[in-house]
């Protein structure tokens, strides 16, 4: 099990299939093997069982799930006015691309912004337009 990212209210992990298999064989125990009484189970265990089944339920699908087949994602689309980028190994590695693959995900992402400019148009200011090859401060110049 590795952590991929945090930011102290969310957990990104990479989780094998066997570890998940392991957490859901012990939360279905708990939920529905050892006999704890309602009004104690959330003391004992600091969440209702309709919690913790909720949850075991959620393991069950993705355990469930059809298995990707490759073990890296790089994607990216526009939704509304912004760019939605996801690129990430199913280790929570960074994707390995070599140039060719790099330019065609450069070449997504500009379409995609293409297409989240086309859907939000902020409006007009008076203020002059950057020479070619700069960006706004703030923002990120655009990839080839």
């Amino acid at each position: 099990m590795n952590l991929v990212h945090q930011n102290g209210h969310r957990y990104l992990l990479s989780v094998s299939r066997d570890d998940l298999g392991a957490i859901s064989n012990a939360l279905n125990e708990v939920c529905n093997g050892v006999q704890i009484q309602e009004p104690e189970f959330q003391t004992r265990l600091g969440y209702t069982r309709e919690r913790l089944s909720g949850i075991l339920g959620q393991i069950g699908s993705f355990l469930r799930a059809e298995p990707s087949k490759t073990f890296e994602v790089a994607d990216a689309w526009a939704d509304g006015g912004s760019v939605q980028v996801r690129c990430m190994g199913a280790y929570g590695d960074p994707a390995d691309m070599n140039s060719a693959e790099a330019r065609a995900f450069a070449a997504l992402l500009n379409r995609s912004a293409d297409q989240a400019d086309a859907i939000f148009t902020p409006h007009q200011s008076s203020e002059p337009t950057p020479a070619s090859g700069t960006s706004p401060a703030g923002q990120a110049p655009r990839l080839p």
